[in-house]
């Protein structure tokens, strides 16, 4: 009866040692399968990053700049593309980031052109002013009187409507020129030659016409008649 209650006792120490063995193995494939589906979790939630990064981090294979928004007429310069990229490639710029960089590029041509323009507008001015300085300075002008002068003028707008076409005059007051002492000295004097009618007759006197037989071998024929 003994003997048979202590194998009753070993038989339950080795299922109750069997049962701890069994949730030992249990827990560790527990374990084993949570840090899988952790690393799947990680692993997918880093490809999402990737996928929401295309573009963004990493130099690309070849840079795209069609979303660059340029102003009417613009276009990127190829020759200084070709020295860009391989620059950016090297600080491994993604394509995002060169843009960024592409569109201030475009800002900053912008802005010097705008500079540019507005220099070149004010050194005309500059030169228009300078003409009107000489006019009043000139050594031959500035001794007129208001009658004399108005005269003056009146015969070089004379020689310049006889002689400039439209195209000649829209150039000359895009630049000032109609103001410059030389301009109106030169048409003075074309246009007294308009207001000459003083023309000497031209024509050759009778007794000295000669024929084509006369102009040829020195004299008529009729001579050799003689």
């Amino acid at each position: 009866m003994e003997n048979t209650e202590n194998n009753a006792a070993e038989n339950t120490n080795l299922e109750d040692g069997q049962n701890l063995d069994n949730a030992a193995d249990e827990k560790n494939q527990g374990l084993n399968e949570g840090e899988q589906n952790q690393d799947n979790t990680e692993n997918n939630n880093e490809n999402d990053d990737n996928s929401d990064d295309d573009g963004k981090y990493g130099s690309p294979d070849n840079y795209d700049y069609s979303t660059v928004e340029l102003p009417e007429g613009m276009q990127l310069d190829e020759e200084l593309l070709n020295e860009f990229n391989p620059l950016a490639k090297e600080l491994n710029l993604s394509n995002d980031s060169a843009n960024k960089l592409m569109a201030l590029g475009v800002k900053l041509a912008q802005k010097n052109a705008a500079s540019f323009k507005e220099a070149t507008e004010q050194a005309a001015i500059a030169e228009k002013n300078s003409y009107l300085e000489q006019l009043n300075n000139d050594k031959d002008l500035k001794v007129l009187n208001t009658d004399d002068y108005n005269k003056y003028l009146d015969i070089a707008n004379q020689g310049y409507n006889a002689v400039a076409t439209k195209e000649f005059k829209t150039f000359l007051n895009s630049k000032g020129l109609t103001h410059h002492p030389e301009f109106i000295k030169v048409f003075h004097k074309i246009g007294e030659l308009c207001s000459d009618s003083s023309i000497p007759d031209a024509k050759i006197p009778p007794s000295a016409e000669k024929s084509a037989a006369d102009i040829l071998y020195g004299k008529s024929t009729s001579d050799e008649q003689d």
